[in-house]
């Protein structure tokens, strides 16, 4: 029997729960997952050399790390004219844009082309590279993997970053308890024998970074935690950097297109910070808190088969946002980890990467996933879709 397993904490409401098997004390969460076939060797970690994901411009192999399908883990953008899209909360987008706005970031100071439309289904057309502990030290001491040692950011991007003609998005990507996007051995890494799953959150990361997205992730192992949150230190860091001629982002960020994304114990953290206003669209993924001051449209991504985090639960604060887009998307055949390795194709790497194209590149082509009667994922029979009432509207 394969078993899909995550070293997670667990947000439900406004505190962390579940029954994970780490026996983690400080959070509740450990190595979850339901029973589902031999135990593999894990994901390859991902990102590191240019070119992890796929060729250039092409579209071609697929993003993230490779995968033996294994021990399953836990594991915005332009100034030119668009088609229509979604209007947001505030902000100002660049000279000329059109479609949706941005939701309280700062004037953006790159000047770029519209992006193309993509296939969110496929991997996007941008090699990607990944810029390993750059930025601040962030996050708790002591961190529930690393102790002591206090963590910096890893940013996967386009590796054409300076020369693309896009200005690009910002996301920032939020781990579950005891995770990372990628292995960081000796102390973060994946071993079925010693029941560690640290790093497998590759393939969302490649995924998205391939369709354009700056996505900074934290190596914090408790993104919930903290004051700043290491998420909002990376978000104020790359800010920083958008504006900084000796960086390698600068200039090419667009900093009013900015969403944030989290996995369980991420999910928490993104909601945590759902009202920052720099914000322009959210998603969570197995995991939430309550929410106050969402201002952004919010997706909402749960496992039927998730015994750490009940798809009810994650519908419940689905149900709290009534005034900005919402959709929630209940993927039925999936655990609390078993989504990541399910390739570019995959419910929940396809909607990521189609709803932060719609809400944070204006790519109004992919609105028909989410918004309309007869939306993709609303007549998808992998998936129970439901929207509100603001995403009636195609």
């Amino acid at each position: 029997m394969r078993r899909w397993l995550l070293a997670l904490g667990v947000c439900v409401s406004t505190a962390a729960c579940g029954n994970g098997s780490n026996g983690d004390a400080a959070a509740s969460g450990g190595a979850v997952g339901t029973d589902s076939g031999g135990t593999g060797s894990g994901g390859t970690a991902s990102g590191g050399a240019t070119g992890s994901g796929g060729m250039a411009e092409s579209g071609g192999a697929s993003s993230g790390g490779a995968s033996s399908g294994g021990a399953g883990g836990s594991s915005g953008a332009t100034g030119g004219a668009a088609s229509g899209g979604q209007t947001g909360s505030g902000g100002q987008g660049n000279a000329g844009s059109g479609g949706t706005t941005g939701s309280g970031g700062s004037v953006s100071r790159c000047v770029g082309d519209p992006f193309p439309t993509a296939d969110p289904t496929k991997t996007g057309p941008f090699s990607v590279t990944a810029d390993k502990n750059v930025g601040p030290l962030a996050g708790v001491v002591p961190d529930p993997i690393y102790g002591d040692e206090q963590q910096r950011f890893h940013v996967y991007r386009p590796s054409n970053i300076a020369t693309s003609g896009h200005c690009h998005p910002i996301l920032i990507w939020a781990n579950g308890y005891r995770d990372n996007p990628e292995q960081n051995p000796p102390k973060c890494v994946v071993n079925a024998g010693s029941n560690q799953w640290c790093g497998q959150y590759g393939p969302i990361v490649n995924h998205l970074a391939s369709h354009g997205f700056v996505v900074v992730a934290s190596l914090s192992t408790a993104t919930a935690e903290g004051d700043p949150l290491p998420t909002t230190a990376g978000l104020d860091w790359i800010l920083e950097q958008a504006e900084d001629a000796s960086s390698p982002y600068y200039h090419a960020l667009d900093t009013t297109k900015i969403g944030q994304l989290g996995h369980s114990y991420g999910g928490m953290s993104t909601c945590k910070t759902a009202s920052d206003p720099r914000f322009s669209a959210l998603g969570t993924i197995c995991g939430t808190s309550a929410l106050e001051g969402v201002h952004t449209p919010m997706l909402f991504f749960c496992g039927g088969k998730d015994s750490t985090v009940q798809c009810s639960r994650v519908h419940d604060v689905y149900k709290t946002v009534t005034d900005q887009p919402a959709f929630f998307l209940n993927e039925l055949n999936a655990d609390h980890g078993s989504w990541v390795y399910q390739g570019a194709n995959g419910v929940s790497l396809s909607s990521a990467a189609a709803w932060f194209r719609v809400h944070l590149m204006d790519d109004t082509a992919n609105r028909n996933f989410f918004y309309g009667d007869n939306c993709k994922f609303c007549t998808d029979g992998r998936v129970q879709a439901e929207q509100n009432a603001l995403m009636k509207v195609p």
